[in-house]
């Protein structure tokens, strides 16, 4: 298992920015196959891909890679036609390297997918030949065959090379020299030109831990052990470090004769990574490893699996932010020095009002800068969208555009990472049942080509997300009917055209005349505002028949803190977000209130809810009531509350399991006194008490 500060987990994280970027730049050119710079950037992220995985060991990444980036070399020079064929196949590959990145380094059960799709890659047409053998598929003992085709200097027998015969395991560890920075040396490239030398197996050892003040950063703190199986003699191993070795940076032993089985490599690779193993006895355990290989062959006896499992999520952060963050570290320890100091002196008040003064707001600045830590760009997860988009329309037999606005807005990664699922269910109605077939569009006046929107920005502290189609629209009478067929709405009703959209939220509620393997079933939408709703969310609906739908998706920036108003009603004490706050204003209490009258506001007539009512309160009445006045849908609504406390940090922790059931309720927070408000969700807490209301007339 991999820890996080495991060089091999930082090349998985890398690898998957790198794949994420690849497939941007496939797509981009599946839509513009001219843009020089698309081309050159899917060279550019296959070649680190492939130099990244040879260096920590996971060959067949490496292997795997090599022709690949070989074909976009020549797309890139002009050799290769940069054809639909191998933009597709760039694709596939795309997903192949993920799925290499979650087995084995030696690649597991997935080497024939990926000489199968070799080969596919060798018939495009302008690339010549065809794929060179696996890693490890050489001649077994027996003389029989024992693997199939690969390709490159990553893996396999090189054209010319000698027969397997004469073929060497040789173990070398290269150490650079403390200056090695300093006369322009680059250790990583003496790596990959090693490795250019036959089969292999690279492990990095980053060295001892240091402490950040003494680090520095111009020498190399690391050092590599490569296992090479080649038919190149040890002189032309140590021609790669002709310049560099200095008897000290490089220590080379052949460890054995002819070429281990495929997966030996990794095994052999595994044990210069245990550091019991004495570095002077280790050429000794690895040729005594590779006779147990022959005797285990020889028993037939299966030889022992190496795990590999994913890392934990990690995450980029500026590093000025960083900087940030240290130095409100130091501030807080110079205000915890003055308070220490404020109560052995018993300082009067005015000294400690100052003290917590600053307190609280280094506290509100450390706290924006962690949140800060957190934040992504939305954009983030774009490309896997747009292939969603490309993947989805090709199966239904669409021609549809997709384009992505405000990929710079920045929400919680917590938040983007469960915003993907019901964002994929959205995308996926509006390719199925928002975008007409092309000859559908055509008779009706429209480009045969579709359009998919996706917008995000900020919005009153909030962020908003807006998909939308130019599509055939919702068709409400449908709607109505379906819904009315299923119960959810009664025969005589009159809902308005948003309530009938908002129907098609309602579990198992579907339109559709068929069911298909995107959707027809009821599953989905409901899911959809599910979801949302768990990250404190909401989901609107607006559409026009014939001109297409549109769904807006509001979200907190982070799940974790929020600012807010305490508020209490008889004994209760209560949270209102300062998202949705517009104003403070008085009110007498009467003694038959209703749940939902009127008050004047600034020359208009305002809504307000009591929640003394709405909560069925009996304890005594204050003198006045405050009402808190909040903007829910663009429309200003009064709260009616016995007193507002101020305003307040929620730290936002989970509901008990009594509130579950209780929407309006998004979450409770701990105050100071230790006492437990609860965090009202006030556009739901608005819908039900009109809801309630209504019932109530």
């Amino acid at each position: 298992m991999m820890s996080e500060n495991d060089p091999a987990q930082a090349f998985l994280e890398e690898a998957r920015e790198l794949l994420a970027k690849l497939e941007e730049a496939l797509l981009e050119l599946e839509s513009d196959p001219g843009h020089t710079p698309s081309v050159a950037r899917v060279f550019r992220n296959l070649h680190t891909i492939k130099g990244s995985g040879a260096m920590f060991g996971f060959t067949e990444i490496a292997r795997f890679t090599h022709d690949l980036e070989t074909a976009f070399d020549k797309a890139r020079s002009g050799e290769l036609p940069l054809s639909p064929e191998l933009l597709g196949l760039g694709l596939v590959a795309k997903d192949h390297i993920q799925a290499l990145l979650e087995t084995h380094p030696d690649g597991g059960g997935l080497i024939p997918a990926s000489d199968a799709i070799l080969a596919r890659l060798a018939g495009v047409p302008g690339m010549p030949g065809a794929p060179s053998p696996a890693p490890g598929a050489v001649s077994a003992p027996d003389g029989g065959p024992a693997g199939g085709p690969a390709s490159g200097p990553s893996g396999g027998q090189e054209a010319g090379q000698a027969p397997a015969g004469q073929t060497a395991t040789y173990w070398v560890r290269y150490r650079p020299a403390a200056d090695s920075f300093a006369t322009g040396c680059n250790p990583l490239a003496l790596v990959e030109e090693l490795t250019a030398l036959g089969q292999h197996a690279v492990v990095y050892h980053p060295g001892p831990d240091e402490p950040l003040e003494s680090y520095d950063p111009e020498k190399p703190h690391g050092f590599w052990d490569v296992i090479l199986v080649t038919d190149a003699g040890e002189e032309d191993i140590r021609g790669v470090f002709l310049f560099v070795d200095d008897g000290e940076a490089v220590r080379l032993e052949k460890i054995g004769e002819g070429r281990p089985r495929g997966g030996d490599l990794e095994l052999l690779a595994a044990m210069t990574r245990d550091p019991a193993h004495d570095v002077g006895a280790l050429p000794g355990l690895l040729r005594g490893f590779l006779l147990d290989k022959l005797a285990m062959r020889a028993s037939g006896k299966p030889r022992e699996a190496v795990s590999h499992t994913p890392g934990t999520s990690s995450i980029r952060v500026d590093s000025g932010r960083l900087d940030r963050l240290v130095n409100m570290v130091g501030e807080m320890v110079i205000i915890q020095s003055r308070l220490s100091q404020a109560v052995n002196q018993a300082l009067d008040r005015s000294c400690l009002a100052q003290i917590a003064e600053d307190l609280e707001r280094l506290t509100d600045e450390m706290r924006d800068n962690a949140l800060g830590l957190r934040m992504l760009p939305i954009g983030t997860m774009y490309g896997n969208l747009r292939r969603l988009v490309r993947d989805v329309s090709a199966t239904l037999g669409k021609d549809v555009e997709f384009v992505a606005e405000g990929g710079d807005t920045e929400l919680d990664k917590t938040v983007i990472d469960r915003l993907k699922d019901p964002l994929v269910h959205i995308l996926r109605n509006s390719l199925d049942h928002g975008v007409e077939p092309p000859a559908d569009r055509e008779g009706a006046g429209k480009s045969r080509r579709g359009l998919v929107r996706l917008w995000a920005g900020h919005v009153g502290g909030e962020v908003v997300l807006r998909v939308s189609d130019d599509g055939r629209g919702l068709d409400a009478e449908k709607i109505k009917r379906k819904a009315q067929a299923k119960g959810l709405l009664a025969p005589d009703a009159d809902p308005d055209r948003r309530e009938i959209f908002n129907l098609i939220f309602e579990p198992g509620f579907s339109t559709a005349e068929a069911v298909s393997d995107l959707s027809g079933r009821g599953v989905g939408m409901d899911v959809v505002k599910r979801a949302l709703e768990a990250l404190r969310g909401s989901v609107d609906i607006d559409s026009e028949p014939g001109r297409g739908t549109t769904l807006t998706i509001r979200l907190p920036l982070t799940l974790a803190i929020i600012d807010g108003f305490c508020v209490v009603i008889g004994q209760g004490s209560y949270i209102v977000p300062l998202t949705a706050l517009r104003g403070f204003q008085e009110r007498i209490p009467g003694e038959n209130r209703k749940t939902v009258d009127i008050i004047e506001r600034m020359g208009k007539m305002v809504p307000c809810v009591s929640l003394r009512a709405l909560f069925g309160i009996r304890e005594d009445r204050p003198d006045f009531e405050r009402v808190v006045v909040a903007e829910v849908d663009g429309m200003e609504v009064g709260l009616a509350v016995d007193r507002v406390v101020g305003r307040q940090q929620a730290v936002i922790k989970s509901l008990d399991e009594m509130y579950k059931n209780v929407n309006f309720i998004t979450g409770t927070t701990i105050n100071g006194d230790g006492s437990i408000s609860l965090i009202l969700d006030v556009p739901r807490l608005v819908d039900f008490a009109a809801s309630h209301a209504a019932t109530a007339q």
